[in-house]
Order: structure tokens, then sequence, then C-alpha cells
């Protein structure tokens, strides 16, 4: 793979991501979270095979991890529930 296919492949797996991540539709972003992990998931198989930087090999399991999250939050809200949160203060009187 030359320079620039590998450039490209680098922004496309980002430019999904961000669009997933940031994007305001709720109706398209099942589908975003869905393109951008198949994406990465490409990315990361390139870069294991070229034995490509720590830094992009980081930032792909932190993207992956960001729509993992993103997934089970909106899971979270369509059931009606909110994550759990630690009682802070004790209710006992």
């Amino acid at each position: 793979m030359n320079t620039d296919e590998k450039e490209v492949s680098l922004k496309a797996w980002r430019q999904l991501y961000e669009a997933a991540v940031l994007g305001l539709d709720p109706t398209k972003i099942q589908d975003r979270i869905e393109e951008a992990e198949k994406a990465i998931a490409k990315r990361a198989i390139a870069v294991m095979r070229e034995g490509g930087d720590g830094a992009e090999r980081e930032a792909l399991a932190n993207a992956m991890q960001a729509l993992s999250d993103l997934k089970r939050h909106l899971t979270e809200r369509n059931r009606g529930t909110e994550p759990k949160k630690e009682n802070m203060r004790d209710t006992k009187t």
C-alpha cells in the first residue's frame, strides 16, 4: 500500500467514526456506528499486517471503545433506563 492509500484509509475510518459520534440525526446513528465499526476493523487489520505504529492502534482501540459505549448508551436510552449511578449520600437518618 502506498502512502496515499494509507492516508486515505486513515482518513476514512476517522471520518466515519466522527460522523457516528458527532452525528445529530438519531435516525442515522445506528447505521453510522456500524459503518464506522467496519471501517475501524478493516483499518486495524491493515495496521496489524503492516506493523503500523502504536499511536494509530491505540486510536483505533479508543474509537471502538467509544462506539461501544455510545451503543450501550443508546440501548439504555431506548429502553427508558438510565445508567446506574452510585448514590453519593447516605439516605439513612
